[in-house]
């Protein structure tokens, strides 16, 4: 009986997250995940650290008994010596987790901070923040086919003010420091992983309460949800290949933005891995952004690691560093 309502459940979550919807959010997926990130963003069927309580959690079954991941990354778009003007965007991602089987914790610091056009016409900085504890659940439905969810407590700010500095560097760096009124929140993720020994499928949606956070001056906005598709191939040992699609649109200020990411990892004996990969937008101009990634281990089971990406657009670049275990 139990079995048969997870399942129920599971399935009308499955159909939910399947069905595409236009969001305005600001913090994209790809944020956190050093191996995901290194891979370009195509990981949710591979999810096999403690990361999975991010990327998906129904992942964590499928990883080691205990692993745990500690990163830090960092990204920017727009010229950064230019003088400020609407449209460059600077974002920072702390990241740490701890899993084991069927349970894990995290904590997350994500900040997106981006240089837009005032009511007046003069360039202000906007600033959304928020901080993550997260707790990871694991189901199994029936062999080969699990069900997770990262509950999370939130506490975030937006903030707004007048750009300051003779470049978009200095503005960035000052709307960085902006703070809004704090608001508490809570809200969760969800993943479906079916694995098929070659094959893994998987999907998540994030942010599914799609909590709000108000500035001082009342504007307010919303973190709506993201959800993502993926599969992933494991073709012989040490070698994955996967692809991601984002089932949603989110509106990012210049632009609309829905992914589409393919990535693959291998490694080169018992102490390197290398990974790789390419995403691009399905809306408007695709601008894709190359990702190589590295991991080298310290001792069995021990990996730091390492990525870096670049895009398109104008100084559109993005780099990390972390410490795996597991």
């Amino acid at each position: 009986m139990f079995r048969r309502a997870v399942f129920l459940t599971a399935g009308v979550l499955a159909i939910a997250l399947l069905t595409p919807a236009g969001a305005h959010a600001q913090l994209v997926f790809e944020s956190v995940g050093i191996r995901a990130l290194g891979m370009a963003g195509a990981f949710v069927a591979v999810a096999d650290d403690a990361s999975a309580a991010y990327w998906n959690p129904a992942g964590l079954v499928v990883g080691s008994p205990l692993g745990t991941t500690i990163e830090w990354n960092r990204f920017q778009t727009g010229n950064q010596k230019a003088p400020p003007g609407p449209g460059p965007t600077l974002r920072s991602g702390t990241f740490a987790s701890v899993a084991s089987w069927p349970v894990g914790v995290s904590y997350g610091r994500l900040r997106s901070t981006w240089l837009a056009a005032g009511p007046g016409g003069e360039v202000v900085s906007e600033k959304v923040e928020t901080f993550q504890v997260g707790a990871t659940l694991v189901q199994t439905i029936v062999p080969g086919l699990v069900v997770g969810s990262t509950l999370k407590y939130l506490r975030g700010s937006f903030a707004t003010g007048l750009s300051g500095g003779p470049t978009v560097e200095d503005a960035l760096d000052q709307g960085m420091g902006l703070d809004g009124p704090g608001e508490n929140h809570f809200d969760f993720d969800i993943g479906l992983m079916a694995d098929l020994k070659k094959v893994r499928l998987g999907v998540t949606g994030r942010n599914l309460l799609e909590p709000q956070f108000t500035s001082a001056a009342g504007t307010a906005i919303k973190l709506q949800r993201l959800t993502r598709a993926g599969v992933a191939f494991l073709p012989s040992a040490g070698l994955t290949l996967a692809m991601d699609v984002d089932l949603d649109t989110v509106d990012l200020r210049d632009g609309l933005r829905r992914m589409i990411a393919l990535g693959g990892e291998g490694r080169l004996g018992s102490r390197v891995a290398v990974r790789g990969g390419v995403r691009w937008d399905l809306k408007g101009e695709s601008q894709p952004v190359t990702a190589l990634g590295l991991s080298v281990s310290l001792r069995p089971r021990f990996w730091l690691e390492g990525y870096y990406s670049r895009g398109q657009r104008d100084e559109d670049r993005g780099f990390g560093i972390g410490f795996r275990a597991g």
